[in-house]
């Protein structure tokens, strides 16, 4: 029952935050760019469940996403997957300790994930992607994730039914 709970909460949250990007956050632009918040999910996911489950299920979101968007089909799972993977890597290192260095993780793989997207993309043929005003997408993307970091975190501890680390107790221990 527990397995079917946790199954349960991915597929709401990785929903939710789909249907939020598509329908409401990409009509909200700061300097002419939407925010990444599937990108800024599957990162959180990566730092809170690891290297496995970061990366499945950042491919499963990327899976998603690729059904809303104008490039080959499996180029944001390859993206989302490989980004979460490596935040998984991070999570080792207990990197979801510290809010800020969670933030600016966020935000330096949200970056790293744009630009990786960018250059397959290309490398692929999608010449309308150098017309897209690449930089500021980038540093836009970046500094929104890493603002909601907090609320990302907070979603992925929920969405993996695991407690984030409690800063005060640790402390004192």
């Amino acid at each position: 029952m527990k397995s079917d709970v946790a199954i349960g909460r991915l597929i709401v949250v990785a929903a939710v935050v789909v249907v939020l990007h598509v329908g409401l956050v990409s009509g909200f632009r700061i300097a002419g760019v939407a925010a990444e918040l599937p990108l800024g999910l599957v990162v959180a996911a990566g730092l809170a469940g690891g290297v496995e489950k970061g990366a499945v299920y950042g491919f499963a979101v990327g899976l998603i996403v690729d059904m809303f968007v104008f490039t080959p089909i499996g180029l944001s799972a390859l993206v989302f997957g490989v980004v979460a993977w490596i935040a998984g890597h991070l999570f080792l290192d207990r990197i979801e300790e510290s809010v800020i260095v969670a933030s600016f993780a966020i935000g330096a793989l949200t970056a790293f994930g744009l630009l990786l997207f960018v250059g397959l993309g290309l490398a692929l043929g999608q010449s309308a992607l150098s017309e897209a005003p690449i930089i500021r997408i980038v540093i836009v993307g970046s500094l929104v994730n890493a603002t909601f970091s907090p609320l990302l975190m907070g979603v992925a501890h929920w969405m993996w039914g695991v407690e984030p680390v409690d800063r005060t107790s640790a402390r004192f221990q």
